[in-house]
């Protein structure tokens, strides 16, 4: 039974999935991205018309990788009147339609999504984070912050603590107990998707205004544009490799083509077996995954979360040519599943896995745990 969100079993792995960390509730098993493929013109669109067209319905009809990471597109949301300010109100409507409005920049936010985090350190603003949950890691600052506990279905009683101004949740229902309570109480509460490449494009502009961080946030979101077609010019002039995610192996569980995390594969010059799935993260069967013949598996090696079974080690996985001819590419896999400004580095880290003779393959690092 592929892994439910809002079923026991789902429930049942928090430790492991919330530390891969970004999306509702912050598991693996909650990605809910549009595969790369179908995104085309809903993510980005270039500065150029086509004939006959109206500014709105521009669109990009060549390759739509390159949609996503052309430097010179900008995500369509960024063009939505999602804020609205004037020389003395920020105001921001987030993606349950509730609007905030502030008369300065907030300045003592927790931060309840670690790559909400990491986009307020880009942003130069990591300063006002007064709380933040025990799954940040990045950048190094952020282990200085407060830590409130879980992202998921988080404690009221330690957030209210640190007497924050705004609390940024993940938009959904594992969030809303918390985020009600908190709103009852007069704390303002920004309540974000996180789950596709423009959530990222459009939750930079949004934290940006928010922070009054603007220049920041547009440069952000072009480095991280220019940053994944660099990789991409290179990896689609190579062979695509046919490739298997190992998110879970008891029962197996990988990525399907409704997880943004098959786009990122896409960009790396590899092609998920499973992307023909379109759940983000199909439970399957390891007779499906040799049917299917990887030519690589890609094995995600995460910090402080509950250790998997070695694939050599694995009884029956000899099955598989990948494993028996040392195909198994290990990568880290905390970089690659936050979807935050680092994403460019992703990519080039999963490229690097996919090709190593062209790219330069590093052994995966976890850094130590710190009090």
């Amino acid at each position: 039974m592929p892994l439910n969100c809002s079923s026991r079993e789902g429930r049942g792995r928090p430790a492991v999935f919330e530390a891969l960390g970004h999306a509702a509730p912050e598991r693996l098993g909650c990605v809910t991205g549009k595969p790369l493929r179908a995104l085309g013109a809903a993510v980005l669109f270039p500065v150029l018309l086509l004939p006959g067209q109206r500014p709105i319905e521009r669109a990009f009809h060549a390759d739509p990788v390159r949609s996503v990471c052309s430097s010179r597109l900008t995500p369509r949301s960024a063009q939505q009147a999602i804020w609205r300010t004037s020389s003395d109100t920020i105001s921001v409507t987030d993606d349950e339609g509730i609007t905030l409005s502030f008369g300065s920049p907030p300045g003592r936010i927790v931060s309840l999504l670690p790559a909400a985090t990491e986009i307020l350190f880009a942003l130069d603003a990591g300063d006002r984070l007064v709380g933040r949950t025990r799954f940040d890691s990045h950048p190094p600052e952020v282990l200085d912050v407060p830590s409130v506990g879980d992202g998921v279905r988080p404690s009221v009683e330690m957030i209210m603590a640190r007497q924050p101004d705004l609390v940024i949740v993940f938009s959904g229902p594992d969030s809303r107990a918390a985020a009600d309570a908190l709103r009852r109480v007069g704390i303002s509460v920004l309540a974000v998707r996180h789950n596709t490449l423009e959530d990222l494009y459009r939750n930079i502009d949004r934290l940006g205004r928010v922070a009054k961080k603007e220049a920041a946030a547009t440069k952000l979101s072009a480095s991280i544009a220019r940053d994944l077609l660099r990789t991409r010019q290179v990896t689609e002039q190579l062979p695509q490799r046919s490739v298997y995610y190992d998110a879970w192996w008891h029962p197996p569980i990988t990525i399907g083509g409704g997880s943004y995390l098959d786009s990122l594969i896409t960009l790396a010059g590899g092609r998920n077996v499973f992307g023909d799935q379109e759940g983000p993260s199909p439970q399957v069967s390891l007779e499906a995954i040799a049917a299917r013949r990887p030519e690589i598996v890609l094995y995600p090696v995460h910090r402080g979360v509950e250790k998997r079974a070695p694939i050599r080690d694995r009884p029956g996985w000899e099955v598989l040519s990948a494993v028996r001819e040392d195909r198994v590419r290990e990568f880290n896999g905390e970089l690659v599943v936050r979807l935050g400004p680092r994403i460019g580095a992703a990519v080039r880290e999963l490229a690097a896995a996919i090709h190593p003779t062209v790219f330069f393959m590093r052994a995966p690092s976890a850094a130590p745990d710190r009090p």
